[in-house]
């Protein structure tokens, strides 16, 4: 399974352990995931590292972005897509938090199974994204495809 996670979910599955995510840190153990990112999503998952409120050392930044970085597969963006121009096609929802449409177009443009994310603004586009090819999940419905799928 080809998943996108926001870096919401990533900082609660790799800097904060949270347990609502053992699903998908059992399917990682058993080889079941791909995970693909992109480079501006590290961008932002090295930026919000940092951010004081989280209180993470410097060390546990690092941390993260390494345990992340040998998990997952950095994807190129398409050719003519930049972060202004995501090459979306015409009518695809567009989240109401621009900082989003990254994560929705890593989705669309390299055929993920799911995008993970627990964010309402993107969670909200679930059923028009679907009308593209791209699936939003939560952490908890992502947790049921993946026991569901155990082999």
């Amino acid at each position: 399974m080809r998943v996108v996670l926001d870096t919401n979910i990533v900082l609660d599955w790799l800097a904060f352990e949270d347990a609502r995510l053992a699903e998908l840190q059992r399917a990682w153990d058993e080889q079941r995931l791909e995970l693909v990112t992109h480079v501006p999503a590290l961008e932002e998952l090295r930026r919000v590292l940092a951010y004081p409120q989280l209180k993470l050392q410097e060390s546990e930044q690092r941390a993260v972005l390494e345990s992340y970085g040998a998990r997952v597969r950095v994807m190129p963006l398409p050719e003519g897509v930049t972060m202004e121009s995501l090459g979306m096609p015409v009518g695809f929802p567009r989240c109401k938090d621009c900082d989003d449409d990254h994560f929705l177009a890593l989705a669309f443009h390299h055929h993920a199974d799911a995008l993970v994310s627990k964010d309402r603004a993107v969670l909200d586009l679930a059923k028009r994204a679907r009308k593209f090819g791209v699936t939003v999940l939560s952490p908890l419905q992502l947790a049921t495809r993946l026991s569901e799928a155990k082999p």
